[in-house]
């Protein structure tokens, strides 16, 4: 479904825009983004599909600068998000950033930003924030090489850290369901998180 179609959706409440659906690969990128820039706040984009029951399925994630290199604060260049909204239109479905030293949760700057993007402007994204602190040692190289006990810790690690919001234009803010898909996924989800 187009993020067109989805706004416009007759009768679309809070209820009926459901959760987000996190593939394999696009969780490995997550990950080894956020650890790769663990003390400031990793960002990017969220690629995927809005599906006909409102989930956000996301198949890739795209790292983008922080371009305030801040462990509080995130700021992404315009034109990086241009270059991928124009690189896959209409794909571009929500955005990510972590918070290195916390809070769990998201932030009166995050809250704000949800509102004015989701509400004002209408841009049905969802919002995921990874919360640290970033202290424990995961093996990432072992579960992006295959090895399925290293795949269940991260996937532990990342399903007790990671939140996702999204700002209803009539309800309000409220957190979203995440659901991490288990297997292996195609590579080109998973080249899209280190091609960035």
């Amino acid at each position: 479904m187009s993020q067109e179609a989805w706004k416009a959706k007759p009768g679309a409440t809070d209820r009926e825009r459901g959760k987000v659906v996190l593939s394999r690969g696009a969780q490995r990128a997550l990950l080894r983004d956020t650890w790769g820039r663990r003390m400031i706040e990793a960002c990017g984009l969220l690629r995927g599909e809005i599906d006909v029951e409102g989930n956000w399925c996301i198949v890739a994630v795209h790292p983008l600068p922080n371009v305030a290199e801040s462990p509080v604060y995130f700021e992404f260049a315009p034109e990086g998000v241009l270059q991928l909204e124009l690189a896959y239109p209409g794909q571009i479905i929500g955005v990510y950033h972590s918070h290195p030293k916390g809070p769990y949760g998201a932030s009166g700057t995050d809250r704000e930003t949800m509102r004015r993007v989701n509400k004002e402007q209408r841009i049905p994204w969802v919002w995921l924030i990874l919360c640290g602190p970033f202290t424990e040692s995961l093996p990432l190289a072992a579960a992006a090489a295959g090895d399925l006990a290293a795949e269940a810790t991260c996937a532990r690690w990342l399903s007790e850290r990671l939140l996702a919001y999204y700002h209803d234009p009539r309800e309000g803010l409220r957190q979203v369901v995440v659901v991490l898909e288990p297997g292996s996924q195609p590579a080109e989800a998973e080249r899209s998180g280190q091609a960035e």
